[in-house]
C-alpha cells in the first residue's frame, strides 16, 4: 500500500509542477492514458483535469484501503480457523476456505466427493478439519465471504481506473476537435460519471 501511495503522489506532484502548454493531440492523449487529468492540463482544460484528477485519487485511496481492510479479514479468517477448525495445517487454495466453511469436517467433505466420484478434489488429511460447533463454521464462513466480497469490490475499482482513462482519453479528443466546452460531469462519491457532448 506504501509504494501505491508513493507512485500516486510522485504522479499527482510531477503533474502539478507541469506548465500547460499547448501539446499534440496524440501527446495529450497519452498523457490521459498515464494519468487522466494530465492530458486535460496540457491542453489547458484545468477544470476538466482538476476532476480527472480528483477521481483518480479517490479510487486509489479506496483500492488501498480495500486492500488492507481484505489483509486484515483474512488475517482474522485463518487466527479463526485456528481456533476452532481443528485444523493443524491449511491447503494453499481459495476453494478450500469454501469447503472449509461449507462442511463441519474433512471427512465430511470426503464423503461427498468419493459419492460425486471425484477424489482428486479430497484434501490432505494433514489439512483435514473438524469445526468445533455449527456457529463457528458458519462465522467462519462470514468471515470468509465478506474477504471475497473485498477482493470483488478492489476488482471493481480497477475497473473504474480503466473507465477513468477511457472517458479522460475521449474527453481529450473532443476537447481538441471543437474549442466548444463539453459538459463533463464526475461524482466519484457515487460512482456515477456523464459525458454530455452539446451536438451543433
Amino acid at each position: 500500500m506504501k509504494k501505491i501511495i508513493q507512485t500516486a503522489f510522485c504522479m499527482v506532484l510531477t503533474v502539478s509542477v507541469l506548465t500547460a502548454e499547448p501539446v499534440s493531440k496524440s501527446k495529450a492523449i497519452f498523457k490521459s492514458a498515464i494519468l487522466p487529468g494530465w492530458g486535460e492540463r496540457s491542453i489547458g482544460a484545468r477544470g476538466a483535469g482538476r476532476l480527472f484528477f480528483a477521481a483518480e485519487a479517490s479510487l486509489w485511496i479506496s483500492y488501498a484501503g480495500l486492500s488492507v481492510y481484505k489483509d486484515i479479514q483474512n488475517d482474522d479468517m485463518i487466527s479463526f480457523a485456528k481456533a476452532h477448525s481443528g485444523a493443524s495445517s491449511f491447503y494453499g487454495s481459495s476453494q478450500y476456505w469454501v469447503d472449509m466453511g461449507s462442511f463441519l469436517s474433512w471427512n465430511d467433505h470426503k464423503e461427498e466427493m468419493l459419492q460425486y466420484r471425484t477424489p482428486d478434489k479430497i484434501y490432505p488429511e494433514k489439512n483435514a478439519w473438524n469445526w468445533d460447533t455449527v456457529e463457528n463454521a458458519n462465522t467462519f464462513r462470514n468471515i470468509r465471504i465478506a474477504k471475497d466480497k473485498s477482493e470483488q469490490r478492489m476488482t471493481f475499482i480497477l475497473g473504474g481506473l480503466v473507465m477513468n482513462r477511457m472517458i479522460s482519453m475521449l474527453n481529450i479528443m473532443y476537447q481538441t476537435r471543437n474549442p466548444v466546452e463539453s459538459d463533463l460531469i464526475i461524482t466519484p462519491l457515487s460512482s456515477q460519471i456523464r459525458l454530455s457532448i452539446p451536438i451543433n
